[in-house]
Order: C-alpha cells, then sequence, then structure tokens
C-alpha cells in the first residue's frame, strides 16, 4: 500500500488499518503494521491512525453502535459545532436512568437542605415557586454503547416546583425538573481507553489526529423534562415524606 511515505511499503489495506489491535482479548494489533508506523513522521503517523479511527467507525457500526460511530465521526468531520444526542437514546442507557433517579432522590431526601429552610417560612395557604438543582457524575460502564460514545459525563437536574401549603403541615407540590446531560468530546495527553476490537487507544493518538487532519473537540448535550404533581408532608417526627417516583 502506498501511503507516500518514503518508507518502504507493502501493507495491505487491513493491515494498514490494524495498528491497535484487542489486546483484552489477548489479540495484538498486526506487527508489520505497527513497524512502519514507528518510523513515520507525526504527520503520516496521523493519517495512519485517521484511517484507523475510520475503521473503528465501520466496526462500531458492525456492532449497532450506531450513536458511538456517530459521535466519532463527528469529531473526525472537524467542525466542533454541538451535537445534540437524541434524548431518548440517553435515557434508554442505564447509566443515565440511574443518574436520573438519583438525582430526584436527592430532591425527596432534600439533600442540600435548601427545601426545608424555604418550608419553615412559607405561610399556610400561600403559594411561592421553588428552585434547586443537582449534579450528578454519569460514569459510563465499559462494553456499553454510551462509554464509546461519551466515557463519563454530567446530569444536571433543576427543579421549578409550585409549593402551596395547607394545614397540618401538609402541602401540594406542582411543577417540572429539567434534566440537562452534558459532555465534551475530547482527549487529555497520557490518558488512554479500552475499545473493543482494538485494545488500549492512547489520547495521544487522537491529539495527533486533531493536529493534522482536522479533527476537533465538540460539546455534546441535550434535556428533557419530568412533570410533578403531588402531596406530601412534614410528619409528627419533623421528617420530610415526599415520593416524587
Amino acid at each position: 500500500m502506498n501511503t507516500n511515505t518514503g518508507i518502504k511499503n507493502d501493507l495491505t489495506p487491513s493491515e494498514y488499518s490494524n495498528l491497535f489491535g484487542d489486546p483484552f482479548w489477548g489479540q495484538a494489533g498486526n506487527s508489520k503494521a505497527r513497524s512502519v508506523y514507528v518510523q513515520l513522521s507525526e504527520r503520516e503517523k496521523a493519517v495512519m491512525l485517521k484511517a484507523n479511527y475510520v475503521k473503528m467507525i465501520e466496526k462500531a457500526r458492525e456492532r449497532n453502535f450506531n450513536m458511538a460511530a456517530d459521535c466519532l465521526q463527528w469529531w473526525l468531520d472537524g467542525t466542533g459545532f454541538t451535537k445534540t444526542i437524541n434524548f431518548n437514546w440517553l435515557r434508554r442507557q442505564r447509566e443515565i436512568r440511574s443518574a436520573e433517579d438519583a438525582n430526584i432522590e436527592r430532591f425527596e431526601v432534600d439533600l442540600d437542605g435548601k427545601f426545608r429552610t424555604f418550608l419553615e417560612i412559607l405561610q399556610e395557604g400561600k403559594t411561592k415557586d421553588f428552585t434547586t438543582y443537582y449534579d450528578k457524575l454519569v460514569k459510563a460502564g465499559i462494553f456499553g454503547e454510551l462509554y464509546y460514545s461519551s466515557g463519563n459525563s454530567t446530569l444536571n437536574s433543576m427543579c421549578h416546583f409550585k409549593i402551596t401549603k395547607k394545614n397540618d403541615n401538609y402541602y401540594t407540590l406542582s411543577g417540572t425538573i429539567t434534566h440537562s446531560w452534558n459532555d465534551r468530546y475530547d482527549w487529555h495527553k497520557g490518558a488512554s481507553a479500552y475499545i473493543y476490537g482494538f485494545g488500549f487507544v492512547g489520547d495521544s493518538d487522537a491529539l495527533l489526529v486533531e493536529k493534522y487532519c482536522g479533527a476537533k473537540p465538540y460539546e455534546m448535550r441535550n434535556q428533557w423534562k419530568q412533570n410533578f404533581e403531588t402531596t406530601f408532608q412534614i410528619d409528627s417526627s419533623g421528617d420530610l415524606i415526599l415520593k416524587l417516583k
């Protein structure tokens, strides 16, 4: 395969795009390709690496990991534009649902104490707005598609509630929680990630592709709302009894 490097190179296309291998399953990258790669200049390495990322996209689609493939392609295309990730896909990921549930539970138990302070000064028969938020780190599990699409990310959950104090420490609540998911698709010198079928891929490889082949980091995000309407109380022991789900 002629890559115009000036180095003797008779790699086949499949060898050229098999640098990374899969050490997790005992499959090393193609040694012939690696021996050529280490002799290349930075720019020539970047071109070869880009071919391997294109192969990675193909492999992701073979596994039906189309979101992961789309995100990697967006980075390779180099627009730098924010990518809106389908919220239905996000909510199908167990790590996202777990983070959503964790934040809702924080509202229920008044983790930061702000809700209790608000209720203490709310007068009987009055209705007031209450807003607060919680952030939850979303840790993507290896082998799941979220891991390959984003890695770790953040879910911010902000409530906008109308609270009315009735009597005998009973209250009504209506309003929404807006969940905002975000992550930056970028790379960090010295870091690496395990990619199924390719092994541990160093971020330094991706940084070379950014430097010479036009790939660019970008923001990923989306948001969705949940509506709530319920009655709750502060019991005789002074405990907040609130269930949103």
